[in-house]
């Protein structure tokens, strides 16, 4: 059963927050492939009506994981390891070249705001609520970046990609995976204060390897 979406709710992400939970039930396999979708059941269990259900069945057919053929109604796609690594050389190569762009880009004072933000979280790793704001800030320091790239047809392309990215960052979302990517992220913000392009984009290459490392770990243990 999905999980219910909380009251009240801005209409604003109504779409985005009936997106989220039936990716991450597809990912995680509770909706299984060959599964057929009822978007009447759906939006009962989200507690949403069936409008932002449909456009987010529809933006999900986009991103390959819904079926809907002609005359037949709507079923989950087969979705594996292998759509899993798609998506992270997808985020490996968009999101190298925006790091690098915004090495030189940047501003100061959002960077400064990141790299204070970072050694917060690094300083009390058994802070409450710890979990959610270090996943709170990896959504911060990626949209920054792509950002500061300063090309609007990247930053969308990575937007994409970072909506299907952040169900798996919530289901690998445990504290040792958090603190190994904070790391990670202190090592990016480094580079971007040294102004190092290069360093920048390798650091960044690294984290998202490091990534898709947790995903597979945790979604295809027996494959790896």
């Amino acid at each position: 059963m999905l999980t219910s979406l909380p009251k009240p709710l801005s209409r604003t992400f109504l779409v985005e927050a009936a997106y989220e939970p039936i990716l991450e039930n597809i990912l995680s396999g509770a909706l299984a492939s060959g599964t057929v979708i009822s978007e009447v059941s759906l939006a009962q269990e989200l507690n949403v009506s069936r409008t932002p259900v449909h456009q987010a069945l529809a933006r999900l057919a986009k991103d390959g994981l819904i079926e809907h053929r002609s005359g037949r109604k709507p079923r989950i796609a087969r979705f594996g390891r292998d759509d899993v690594i798609e998506i992270y050389d997808m985020r490996l190569l968009l999101e190298t070249a925006a790091t690098q762009r915004a090495a030189k880009r940047i501003d100061p004072r959002t960077l400064a705001e990141l790299t204070r933000e970072a050694d917060a979280l690094a300083a009390a790793p058994d802070g409450v609520d710890w979990i959610r704001q270090a996943l709170d800030f990896d959504v911060r320091l990626h949209d920054a970046l792509a950002v500061a790239a300063g090309n609007r047809r990247l930053r969308q392309e990575i937007e994409k990609y970072r909506l299907l990215v952040r169900a798996f960052c919530r289901m690998t979302g445990n504290s040792e995976n958090l603190r190994e990517a904070l790391q990670e992220h202190q090592t990016v913000l480094k580079a971007l204060a040294d102004r190092h392009p290069a360093a920048a984009g390798q650091a960044m290459a690294r984290h998202v390897q490091k990534r898709l490392d947790a995903v597979l770990g945790t979604l295809y243990r027996e494959a790896t």
